[in-house]
C-alpha cells in the first residue's frame, strides 16, 4: 500500500507571478550525467539569499499543512527546473518523459511532487501516474543509457531510441492524468510511478520537490 496518495492543490502560491520572477533571477545548470532533463537551480535551501531561504521554508510548511501535521523536523529538496523541448513535435518520443519513481534517483524519497509555473501552458505538459501491467517492471542499463544520452546532449540513434522507449513503456498503464495548470501543485508518494506526458513546444518551468524526512508525521494512508 502506498503511504501517500496523489494530491492536487490549485492556486498553491498567493502570488505565483512573484515566484516566477524569483525563478528568473537564479542561475540554472544541467545535470552532466543526464539523470534528468533540462537545467535546474541549486537547491533552494543552499542558495545564499534570504528571500529564497524564506521561500524554501514556506513551501515545506505549506506542503506539510496539507496533512494537518507540521512536524518539528523535516527535510526536503526543492529547486526550479527549466526544460526546453527536444522536438518541434510535442508527441515525438524524444519529447516525452520516461516513467519512473523518485526513489530511483534520490533515496530515500518519502514523497515528491511538482508545482507548475507556466502561464497558459499546454495542458498536455503535465504529469501522468502509472501502474505496471503485470505487477512488476525493470529499468535495464541500456534503457537508462538511452535516456541519459538524450538528456546530457549526446548524439543518439533516433530509431534505436524510439524502439527502446516503446519497449520500456510497454510495461505501464496510465491511471491518472494531471494537466499543467499555472500554480498547481501535484504531490505523490516516492514509490509512485509517474512521468511527463510531453515537454511541449515551449520552455517548461516547474518547481520539483522531494521530501526525504518528516519526523513524527504519520503518512495519510497509515492513519488508524
Amino acid at each position: 500500500m502506498k503511504s501517500f496518495p496523489a494530491i492536487i492543490v490549485d492556486d498553491f502560491f498567493e502570488n505565483p507571478d512573484a515566484i516566477v520572477e524569483m525563478a528568473s533571477s537564479l542561475t540554472y545548470t544541467p545535470q552532466e550525467e543526464g539523470i534528468w532533463p533540462g537545467v535546474r537551480t541549486d537547491l533552494l535551501s543552499d542558495i545564499n539569499d534570504v528571500n529564497i531561504i524564506r521561500l524554501f521554508h514556506y513551501i515545506g510548511q505549506k506542503i506539510f499543512d496539507l496533512f494537518g501535521n507540521n512536524p518539528a523536523n523535516w527535510g526536503m529538496y526543492t529547486t526550479f527546473q527549466k526544460i526546453q523541448p527536444f522536438s518541434e513535435n510535442k508527441w515525438d518520443k524524444l519529447n516525452r518523459g520516461w516513467v519512473h519513481f523518485d526513489g530511483m534517483y534520490q533515496s530515500p524519497v518519502k514523497f515528491g511532487g511538482i508545482i507548475y509555473l507556466n502561464k497558459n501552458a499546454d495542458k498536455d505538459t503535465g504529469t501522468s501516474i502509472y501502474k505496471t501491467k503485470n505487477g512488476f517492471h525493470t529499468y535495464e542499463d541500456h534503457e537508462i543509457d538511452q535516456k541519459k544520452k538524450l538528456y546530457s546532449g549526446n548524439c543518439i540513434d533516433i530509431d534505436k531510441y524510439e524502439r527502446i522507449y516503446d519497449e520500456y513503456h510497454d510495461q505501464f498503464v496510465e491511471t491518472i492524468r494531471v494537466d499543467n495548470i499555472y500554480n498547481r501543485l501535484l504531490l505523490f508518494g516516492g514509490d509512485t510511478l509517474h512521468g511527463v506526458r510531453t515537454f511541449g513546444t515551449e520552455e517548461r518551468l516547474t518547481l520539483p520537490f522531494f521530501c526525504y524526512e518528516y519526523g513524527s508525521l504519520t503518512p495519510p494512508l497509515l492513519r488508524s
